[in-house]
């Protein structure tokens, strides 16, 4: 029995500790992506993606991204900004001249002062091409205008709290979005340009064509507000003196992106060798969650972001993703499991998502992963299927 209780314990906290270890974002294979590519450095104590980007910082980005920098240390400083240093005016000068920027005032950058999720977006938003003076957007809706032209993914950009993190993503992934009224990518058009050389781009066109190729068989998922999903996870452990246990859940799931609600209703099963199965039903609200588990129920099952994209495959109606280590937000999909306190759990290895499509909608997908936890291990198993009811 007291082996029973351990394993029981331990197997309840499988997903909960993961959740907790693991929630915080990180999009440091961005940085790392646009480091190759010549477009993004970090600063002499690294990539600091988990600290907020001033705005002087968010101006040596955009232009390092544009591949301008060069460019940029040729201009002589005349914008009117007078609240720069030295180091920072080649930058602001390039924006101020390319009407990429305003300042803050008509006399002052604030370089010191945060960069926002809106100024960024609106940055970016005029690199590809789009201006208030046309009518494209405005500055004080930018950030969802980023999100209607594919820059700002839900998904992954916290508008509310914006680290250097999201400013890596939101890069990474307007690389691959068409500026206004062309053809070709970002990303080719910098090529074209000489900005980044032909060779270090052809594997992120080839990846950029996948995944909009992929988006555009997911499109349906946009049209759903609403809708609901029947899944469940299986977690197989094993340790050391012939531990066993299967920790199994199926549960129902409403999603209303719309308003952001998400409630999931199931039971958790609890099952090894010799003992009498455990049950109990347990429901999950996203209003009573952190915001990053939120996040992870509103957006785990739906389209795959970019910015979590490593490798992208296509079999038939199938696409299958694999990630080095398991994204966050997936891992809201294992909280039913956290119902104590108890050792924390580490993925190992990679974790791969395969997703079923057809008429435009994700029909079901798999998650599976690896996890260990002192002497115990894990094999885990996580599923979707949209009720085609809703």
């Amino acid at each position: 029995m007291k082996k029973w209780l351990r394993l029981a314990c331990t197997g309840a906290v499988l997903a909960g500790a993961l959740t907790v270890s693991a929630f915080a974002a990180d999009y440091a294979a961005c940085a790392s992506h646009l480091e190759d590519l010549g477009l993004f450095r970090g600063t002499e104590q690294g990539y600091e993606l988990d600290r907020a980007p001033t705005r002087a910082e968010a101006a040596v980005m955009l232009v390092r991204l544009l591949g301008a920098e060069g460019e940029a240390q040729q201009l002589e400083y005349s914008a009117p900004f007078t609240d720069l240093e030295g180091w920072e005016q080649p930058y602001v000068q390039y924006l101020y001249e390319n009407r990429l920027t305003t300042g803050a005032t008509e006399t002052t950058f604030e370089p010191e002062d945060t960069c926002s999720a809106q100024m960024y977006a609106a940055f970016l938003l005029r690199a590809l091409g789009y201006t208030e003076a046309a009518g494209d957007f405005t500055y004080a809706q930018a950030a969802t205008a980023a999100q209607d032209y594919g820059v700002y993914d839900p998904a992954v950009i916290d508008t509310a709290e914006f680290l250097r993190d999201d400013v890596a993503a939101a890069s990474y992934t307007a690389l691959s979005v068409a500026p206004k009224g062309a053809e070709g990518t970002l990303l080719d058009r910098l090529v074209q340009e000489g900005a980044v050389e032909a060779e270090a781009a052809q594997p992120y066109q080839a990846l950029f064509a996948d995944y909009a190729d992929y988006r555009a068989e997911v499109a349906g998922m946009a049209e759903l507000d609403s809708f609901s999903v029947r899944g469940g996870m299986q977690a197989v452990v094993n340790g050391e003196e012939g531990y066993q246990l299967t920790a199994r859940t199926e549960d129902y799931t409403t999603v209303g992106r719309a308003d952001s609600t998400v409630v999931s209703e199931g039971t958790l099963t609890m099952e090894s060798p010799a003992v009498e199965p455990y049950t109990e039903a347990y429901r999950m609200d996203a209003a009573e969650q952190t915001k990053a588990q939120r996040m992870a129920m509103l957006y785990g099952y739906g389209a795959v972001p970019l910015a979590l994209v490593e490798e992208i495959g296509q079999s038939g109606s199938s696409w299958t993703f694999t990630f080095s280590s398991l994204p966050q937000m997936y891992q809201g999909q294992m909280g039913a499991l956290s119902r104590s306190g108890g050792a924390a759990w580490e993925i190992l290895g990679q974790s791969t998502l395969t997703q079923s499509v057809s008429s435009g909608r994700i029909t079901s997908q798999t998650l599976t992963m690896k996890a260990a936890a002192a002497e115990l291990h894990a094999d885990i198993t996580v599923t979707g299927e949209l009720d085609t009811a809703q």
